[in-house]
């Protein structure tokens, strides 16, 4: 009878010890917190950059572009998986815009070219005509066409494209320590939605930059694996 009683007492206090652990973890108001502070302050450093703001700036020109080429806005698709590379070069035409998507297991591949006003646009609303062409973008004329792959077929085509690899690249706000900046030169801007999950990757010059950063290499890797096979004889402005 004594042992039954010592043997209770003993499971009574290794329950309570196990329930005043718990209890002690879950009301820790630090438990937590390290992970959530070191996230935020990574995330505001990215936010308060000049480079992070800069990719703000091309995202909101690329979204009034999307409304004058009658493009849906890719950042709120929700199903499917769809591509769109643009080159967008400082004041000179063409600007370049592949979309690339899958519906019903069918593969399709769009080439644009887009010239735009060089001079300020019509309601004048910045003045200055290097931020009214950058912050204002007007459209004179665009050329489309439906491109495919030349000497394999699709299905080889998205095997050697390797489209989930994008997922893994980063965009060069979120690039420690480095700097990419130039006087003049194009950028490309890289969106990718798949299902509702979306993702931008934006690059300076990377073909300057991509012997010295492996995100702008393995982006112009991807680049020439989308451009190169759908080249076609005469095809103006790959």
């Amino acid at each position: 009878m004594i042992i039954d009683m010592r043997k209770e007492a003993l499971y009574f206090l290794i329950f309570f010890a196990i329930l005043t652990s718990c209890k002690s973890t879950s009301n820790n108001p630090n438990s937590n917190k390290q992970k959530s502070d070191s996230n935020l302050t990574r995330d505001t450093n990215i936010i308060n950059s000049y480079k992070y703001k800069e990719e703000q700036d091309y995202l909101r020109r690329k979204r009034i572009l999307c409304d004058k080429l009658a493009l849906y806005d890719l950042e709120r698709q929700t199903d499917g998986l769809e591509l769109r590379v643009w080159y967008i070069p400082s004041m000179w035409d063409p600007s370049i815009l592949y979309i690339l998507k899958v519906e019903d297991s069918k593969w399709t591949l769009f080439h644009y070219q887009i010239y735009m006003h060089t001079s300020t646009s019509e309601d004048h609303q910045f003045g200055d005509p290097v931020t009214e062409y950058f912050k204002n973008p007007v459209v004179d004329s665009v050329t489309m066409e439906n491109v495919r792959p030349q000497k394999i077929d699709w299905t080889t085509y998205i095997k050697n494209l390797e489209v989930d690899s994008l997922w893994n690249l980063e965009t060069e706000s979120s690039i420690k320590g480095k700097t990419f900046a130039v006087l003049d030169g194009h950028r490309y801007l890289l969106e990718i939605n798949q299902e509702g999950n979306y993702k931008y990757l934006f690059y300076t010059l990377p073909e300057y930059f991509q012997n010295k950063e492996s995100n702008h290499r393995k982006f112009i890797e991807f680049k020439s694996r989308l451009v190169e096979p759908i080249i076609y004889k005469g095809m103006r402005n790959p």
